[in-house]
């Protein structure tokens, strides 16, 4: 079965991405873990280093403590501008084509190498809001994203291939 996904300009899409590629190993032990922003983590992260920062300021005792605060600010603002910049460059890609068979899953793009996990080497595949992520078992593979408006295609292509006890639906977390 051969679909297109639809992610071209998608933000909300690789703002998914980013969360689950950062966070690799705890959707890899629990795959029902909720995907949040990555920006809106790191934002959050900055408002509270800053509430900190600003309250260790005003304790003569804990000068040392608010020097380490104000490292971590500048170590998380340089992460949430990183975290934009790739954004925006992800966001350049052009559409990809989604092939899954009865060997494996396959994600080729145009101009470029395509990613193929076979069936042995995927350990979940999780429905997020706007994601479907097809984690491998080890990091010698890479993990495929497919976008959210391809669910049906993909759930029938599993279906097909009696490859449902790999799924985790997280949709309903949404």
């Amino acid at each position: 079965m051969t679909f297109k996904s639809q992610e071209e300009k998608n933000q909300k899409y690789y703002e998914e991405i980013m969360y689950i590629s950062s966070n690799y190993y705890i959707f890899k032990k629990n795959p029902k873990t909720k995907v949040h922003s990555l920006t809106k983590v790191f934002t959050l992260y900055l408002i509270l280093i800053f509430i900190l920062f600003i309250s260790f300021l005003f304790i003569p005792k804990l000068y040392a403590i608010s020097v380490v605060a104000f490292l971590l600010l500048i170590i998380y603002i340089y992460l949430l501008v990183e975290a934009k910049y790739k954004l925006r460059e992800y966001m350049k890609q052009q559409n990809s084509i989604i092939k899954i068979d009865e060997t494996g899953i396959e994600n080729t793009r145009k101009n470029m190498t395509s990613t193929k996990l076979y069936w042995d080497a995927i350990e979940h595949i999780i429905i997020n809001k706007n994601t479907i992520s097809v984690l491998p078992k080890n990091f010698s593979h890479s993990a495929i994203f497919i976008e959210i408006h391809s669910k049906e295609e993909t759930l029938k292509a599993l279906k097909k291939y009696n490859k449902l006890h790999l799924l985790t639906d997280n949709s309903n977390k949404y």
